[in-house]
């Protein structure tokens, strides 16, 4: 069984080193590891190549930037492993992730997406463990859209990447996005264990709530809810849930960005879809936005 490992990656010459050591490290040794340049424009090839010449299991592609999703599906496409695996420029895998997922794979007779828990560091210190929804396995789409499944705890099939490709068009909430694709036609399970996967937190990530992705993940949503689309067939409440959620994380930019009338309105949309969820919490940033009160980073964060 081997494993194509694949990693997109944007200007992180001082990420990418550890990320890469993290595979190297691995106690199960049939892999390959992919790692796409979306463009770079700091010393982020002349890393990886110093790793090339000590592992020929490690390669190399550079494409003009063209975001996460582009960089992913060219790895896929380049990819010559049974199982693909994601990571990002600043995750790590634990020494045993890919030696306890064959063990799991081998379980399983048909081409499956697979995803394992993650535990969230800062400072050297896990600030949170994010496992799956245990009480359905595998998913179903009303669980699906209860949580965030990042890209690097996932493990999957090469026979579904071949078919379902991430959309070139979404660079926030394309894991998800493609995830309701494949269940149309794939069982996605949760491995239960201790986390395999770790990500490092630190104020440069591109999903933090000073950053545009929080708007882009509104683009997304509308792409999923929009008709014909398998993750419009979500129970309405939870849809209309997930919704105030982003719209919350949308204020949340606006408010760190001091462009209140934005704020404004997204925290109004927040509590129109879901009224009973943090009523309180929500009555409090909106007061605190009218009266531009510097106490709101403090409640936000």
């Amino acid at each position: 069984m081997k494993f194509s490992i694949i990693i997109p990656t944007y200007n992180r010459a001082n990420f990418i080193a550890k990320a890469i050591n993290s595979v190297l490290n691995q106690s199960y040794e049939n892999w390959e590891l992919i790692i796409v340049d979306d463009g770079s424009s700091d010393n982020t090839k002349d890393v990886i190549e110093e790793f090339m010449s000590i592992d020929s299991r490690i390669k190399y592609l550079y494409q003009v930037n063209s975001e996460r999703s582009k960089a992913r599906n060219n790895g896929i496409k380049n990819s010559t492993g049974d199982f693909i695996c994601f990571m990002d420029s600043d995750n790590l895998f634990e020494k045993n992730r890919l030696l306890e997922l064959q063990k799991e794979l081998k379980k399983k007779s048909r081409p499956a997406v697979f995803y394992t828990s993650i535990d969230y560091v800062k400072d050297g210190k896990s600030i949170l463990v994010k496992k799956g929804v245990h009480f359905q396995n595998p998913i179903n789409k009303n669980a699906l859209i209860k949580q965030i499944i990042a890209t690097p705890q996932l493990c999957i099939s090469k026979i579904i990447l071949e078919k379902y490709k991430f959309n070139s068009q979404i660079s926030v909430g394309e894991d998800m996005e493609l995830l309701f694709r494949i269940l149309e036609e794939f069982p996605i399970y949760y491995l239960d264990g201790y986390p395999t996967v770790i990500e490092i937190e630190h104020e440069n990530r591109s999903v933090n709530y000073s950053n545009y992705s929080n708007i882009k993940q509104i683009d997304a949503f509308k792409l999923m809810f929009k008709k014909g689309h398998p993750a419009s067939k979500v129970n309405w409440k939870l849809k209309r849930k997930k919704w105030s959620e982003v719209y919350l994380r949308a204020c949340y930019y606006y408010c760190l960005n001091k462009s209140f009338f934005n704020a404004f309105k997204y925290i109004f949309q927040s509590v129109y879809m879901n009224p009973f969820d943090k009523f309180i919490f929500k009555m409090n940033i909106a007061f605190y936005i009218l009266f531009r009160k510097n106490k709101i980073n403090k409640l936000i964060m």
